[in-house]
């Protein structure tokens, strides 16, 4: 069941980037920052750079954004499939009801309609058995899932009553009780609320190791429970599912300011003592900044950031310690239709989601997350596991596998490890840091594990403390929107927010 999303509508005409009121507002700060000698350069056209972007400009602050490759989106993009010149995402990309930044960056960048929206989130056994979980109308959080809870067969009448025990721990804590969890796995939390290996496998699994891309053991119990407490026990309408229906490279057909350069790579970033002066690309242009965003992934910043500029930062002393988690995505052609439903979450894999790209539904596109074991499998052998297991889940033994092409994303996340958060850096720099160069990406210290929507924030955050640190823009509001509110129930039942 698709459905549309309840989001606030904008009429305004005074608007920038959809924000009422803003436009007045952007002229004057931007007359202000003709005094300036330079624009603020952001490096990397991914959904942090894009975020940071729109929130500048819309700040009347003027932008330069660079691109090394020839379209955004980065990690969250899509490519020209060479035979068929098809535009194919990298990765599916999903996001829950609850990810209110990224909803407000698709609003400002007109492309929210391009998302499809699902209150029924179905759930397929390795036999094709099909169950979901789907909320009540008028019925708020926690109250909307328990119906669905009460019949989802999946798992048993004494799994389902310790799930139910899991989620009320989860509730009674609040987020004061989450920050506390900040050193422990996951999975030790889980033994101690005597959750089965069973219930782990079919009903945690699916959720936090597709949301975190983690072992759901492994990774760190603040993340984990962040998830069930935003998603599914604070609004009615956080765990709704919403799918592009559009490959992801049109979500960025609209630029998210004046001057977007593409192909162009930085090759080096030019500094003045504690201070970002310019940056040169690697086809020599150099570049003024007035103050630098740097929207790449942790990688790319310890390459461009030399050692000794990376001393005078204490941002810079934690990121060898975030470690890469590969994420793989299996785009898969058959000769018939095979698939109706149009997303299912996979009780035993190899494949752990499928989504249906195609009306008849003979293209899906299969995800494995936390995939560090199939870095190195060969492609032909993944198809032909995939093949056999999507024969076996839909009951079609005849059904063939006529074309595939399979992506691992070798950096796709950090993990979201135990005590990781002391290592993730701030988007601002420290009082004896870089003074005007800003972070911005998922890896930063956002509240969120290494979701699209933890970059959005990451983008927006960073656009804020550039503007708090300019004295004329300390007026212009930043577009930071709000959590979904606790519901009355769901308030009732937690513990401090």
């Amino acid at each position: 069941m698709s459905i549309t999303p309840e989001l606030p509508s904008i009429k305004s005409a005074d608007t920038v980037f959809g924000v009422p009121g803003m436009a007045a507002q952007a002229k004057t700060a931007g007359d202000r920052w003709q005094s300036r000698a330079a624009p603020v350069v952001i490096i990397g056209g991914g959904l942090a750079g894009i975020a940071a972007a729109v929130a500048l400009e819309t700040a009347g602050v003027p932008v330069i954004l660079l691109e090394a490759r020839r379209d955004l989106g980065g990690r969250a993009g899509s490519f020209q499939e060479p035979q068929s010149q098809a535009l194919l995402d990298n990765c599916q990309h999903v996001l829950l009801g609850c990810c209110t930044n990224l909803i407000d960056l698709y609003r400002r960048l007109g492309v929210g309609d391009k998302i499809r929206w699902y209150k029924r989130v179905h759930y397929l056994d390795d036999k094709g058995r099909h169950y979901s979980l789907w909320s009540v109308p008028g019925l708020p959080a926690p109250l909307h899932l328990g119906p669905a809870m009460v019949l989802f067969g999946l798992l048993t009448l004494s799994e389902r009553l310790s799930v139910a025990h899991a989620m009320r721990a989860m509730m009674r804590m609040g987020r004061s009780g989450r920050s506390l969890l900040e050193g422990i796995t996951f999975g030790q939390w889980l033994a101690r609320h005597h959750q089965s290996a069973a219930v782990i496998h079919k009903f945690y699994d699916p959720v936090v190791i597709s949301a975190l891309n983690e072992d759901t053991r492994r990774a760190g119990a603040l993340y984990a429970i962040e998830v069930f407490q935003e998603a599914m026990l604070r609004h009615h309408r956080g765990y709704m599912l919403g799918l592009p229906d559009c490959p992801l490279q049109m979500l960025y057909a609209r630029k998210p300011c004046r001057d977007v350069r593409f192909a162009a790579r930085v090759g080096e970033i030019i500094f003045d003592g504690r201070s970002v002066q310019a940056v040169r690309t690697t086809t020599g242009e150099r570049i003024a900044a007035a103050a630098v965003i740097m929207a790449t992934n942790h990688h790319a910043v310890q390459k461009l950031i030399p050692p000794d500029r990376r001393g005078m930062d204490a941002r810079f002393s934690g990121l060898s310690k975030l470690e890469s988690v590969p994420i793989l995505g299996a785009h898969l052609w058959f000769d018939r239709p095979i698939m109706h439903l149009p997303h299912a979450a996979l009780i035993d894999g190899p494949l752990q989601w499928l989504f249906r790209k195609d009306a008849r539904g003979t293209n899906i596109h299969g995800v494995i997350s936390a995939a560090r074991e199939w870095v190195d499998t060969p492609h032909d052998h993944c198809a032909s596991l995939f093949e056999h297991q999507l024969q076996k889940i839909f009951r079609m033994p005849d059904a063939r596998l006529v074309k595939y092409r399979i992506i691992v994303e070798k950096r796709a996340t950090f993990s979201p490890a135990a005590g990781i958060d002391q290592f993730r850096p701030a988007q601002a720099p420290p009082a004896a840091g870089i003074e005007n160069l800003f972070l911005a990406g998922d890896y930063t210290r956002t509240g969120w594990p290494a979701t699209m929507e933890g970059a959005v924030r990451s983008g927006y955050l960073a656009a804020g403390a550039l503007l708090a640190s300019l004295p004329n823009f300390a007026n212009v509001p930043m577009p930071l929107p709000a959590d979904l509110p606790f519901e009355f129930s769901a308030r009732c039942l937690s513990g401090p927010d």
